[in-house]
């Protein structure tokens, strides 16, 4: 059966259900048979060799493929998630910006999962299957524009589906399942007869409304308008199905439509093993500040932003992330020291009542982790770690983090403008959960018995004879892990790259604690078994430093 199969490079597959507004953060999951026919024409008007496939071709093929509904085979593991962003809207009288909240929901996809949909009744000739074949090629992206994907035409797929239209199921029809209701093309004769009933039904509106008092001429003018979008001047209703499905969104709202006249809305039962998971939750209540034993361990965060921040300088985030929880914590004032300090539990501030930096060798405070998600050499993520769980005050402080900036430091004698601009970052939680809930997306949080560095491991003593992999030893050591082999790499791959620790910051801004390594070195550690992330170990492992990623 003819199939298209579709990857996600960035691992995350955004679409708004037709009806359904932005804001109510849902995702069209499967992708919609309409959703699908649409994207092989947008690939074809903006991509196709049409000196090689006509419009023609392309009719053929679309109205092929609307004669039947696809069926599909859905990846485990998809997990819903969101984005939050405030979008302007102005100035207000005062001179502060004017904003409002937006959802930008997605689902996140394990790493290599392949979306298929599948035509089990549809057998193209050569010539519109190599058609099917150029245009998939073509599709960058499926749903909205930031949904990057990659298509591939299959001539014979033989793979089992686990979404299926009502009634096409195999076995019992009333079979455990979610049913699901998507948008999918009218067929091209349903069109014609959907379009003619449609035309008679708006023409007798229009009679009603003039009373009788109007000319044909003025009558068909009317209708012209019902039908016509404003700003676009498009027929809503074409004559042709290709015609229909090619239109914008925008000019069926124009012409008040609730849904397109060539679409039909269709159910299907998709198995329950496939439906996306929520694993992120906020905290609803603040009622209680202790731990239980049985909160997430995981804050994960997504970072945005032109340019983000190179992964060479993944302490610096680290310590921007702190410092943004705790500012959200608030400060006192000790007098006694002279000093500031931090309202943070021991566990986000890694100090103790006395404001002095915890000395526990298992290291239960929050890791602030940078992470490089798409490999591309640029920080997209940062993971917020606490190995004994974060309570309901934890969770609603970290939730209201929304920014990071850096103001560059004051040159001698130098103007602000010759200091440079302030940088500034986009956060969004992506939720709370434990480490396996992100592993398939997020090596830094994977499972594995073989690590390998992502950022440089330097020493948090003096260098013994052993040298770094006896001191790597030391550390896991003193975190209850035995390393079965510990071995010196030449270089970090960072975006394709090969980077040597010199590349990277390797020092902390405040300065006050002592660094006996600058020089630091790239590992490859091996367990006598599999291990769960995140592992970082060595100076400045809270910060992104001695960072590990899991290999499989």
């Amino acid at each position: 059966m003819f199939a298209l199969a579709f990857r996600f490079p960035a691992g995350r597959y955004h679409a708004t259900p037709w009806g359904r507004n932005v804001n109510e953060a849902d995702v069209a999951w499967p992708p919609e048979p309409w959703r699908l026919l649409r994207t092989l024409i947008a690939a074809w008007w903006r991509k196709g060799d049409q000196s090689r496939w006509s419009r023609r071709d392309l009719e053929q093929l679309v109205e092929t493929l609307a004669e039947t509904l696809p069926e599909y085979k859905l990846p485990e593991g998809a997990i819903h998630a969101h984005a939050r962003h405030y979008m302007p809207l102005g100035t207000l009288d005062n001179g502060r910006p004017k904003t409002t909240l937006v959802f930008d929901a997605f689902l996140r996809l394990p790493r290599g999962a392949v979306v298929v949909a599948a035509w089990r009744e549809v057998a193209l000739d050569p010539d519109l299957f190599a058609l099917a074949k150029h245009l998939a090629g073509a599709i960058g992206y499926l749903g909205r524009a930031e949904s990057w994907a990659e298509c591939e035409a299959l001539r014979d797929w033989t793979g089992q589906a686990n979404c299926q239209p009502l009634g096409a199921e195999k076995g019992d029809p009333r079979g455990a399942g979610d049913l699901v209701r998507v948008l999918a093309s009218l067929r091209s004769a349903d069109y014609a007869t959907e379009r003619t009933r449609l035309l008679a039904d708006l023409k007798r509106q229009v009679q009603r409304q003039s009373r009788g008092e109007w000319t044909d001429r003025r009558l068909e003018a009317a209708l012209d308008r019902k039908v016509r979008s404003k700003g676009r001047k498009a027929d809503t209703l074409p004559a042709r199905l290709l015609d229909a499905l090619a239109l914008d969104t925008a000019d069926y709202q124009d012409c008040g439509w609730n849904r397109p006249p060539a679409s039909r809305e269709v159910i299907y039962r998709r198995e329950s093993r496939v439906a996306a998971r929520v694993v992120a939750r906020r905290p609803a209540t603040r009622r209680s500040a202790k731990s239980n034993g049985n909160e997430p361990t995981v804050a994960r965060f997504l970072l945005a932003g032109r340019p983000r921040p190179r992964v060479e300088d993944a302490v610096k985030i680290g310590e921007l992330m702190r410092r943004a929880a705790l500012s959200k914590f608030g400060w006192d004032r000790d007098e006694a020291l002279d000093r500031w300090l931090p309202r943070a539990p021991w566990q986000v501030s890694g100090r103790d009542e006395g404001g002095k930096p915890l000395r526990e060798p298992r290291h239960a405070h929050a890791f602030w982790l940078p992470e490089d998600a798409d490999g591309d050499g640029w920080i997209d993520h940062v993971c917020v770690y606490i190995a004994g769980g974060m309570n309901v005050d934890v969770q609603a402080k970290l939730d209201r983090i929304t920014r990071l900036w850096l103001k560059p430091r004051q040159r001698s004698g130098g103007t602000g403008a010759e200091a440079g601009s302030v940088k500034e970052w986009r956060l969004a939680l992506e939720g709370f959960g434990r480490p396996a809930d992100f592993g398939s997306d997020a090596a830094i949080l994977g499972v594995s018995d073989r690590w390998r560095s992502l950022t440089p491991f330097l020493a948090a003593g003096h260098l013994k004879k052993a040298g770094y992999p006896g001191e790597a030893r030391r550390l896991l050591k003193l975190r209850g892990l035995d390393a079965a082999s510990v071995e010196l790499l030449q270089c970090i791959r960072v975006g394709g790259r090969e980077r040597r620790p010199l590349h990277f910051h390797r020092f902390r801004s405040r300065g006050r604690e002592a660094q006996p390594d600058t020089a630091g070195a790239s590992l490859e550690i091996v367990f006598p078994g599999p291990i769960e992330g995140p592992l970082a170990i060595g100076y400045g492992s809270h910060f992104g430093l001695g960072l590990f990623a899991a290999i499989e």
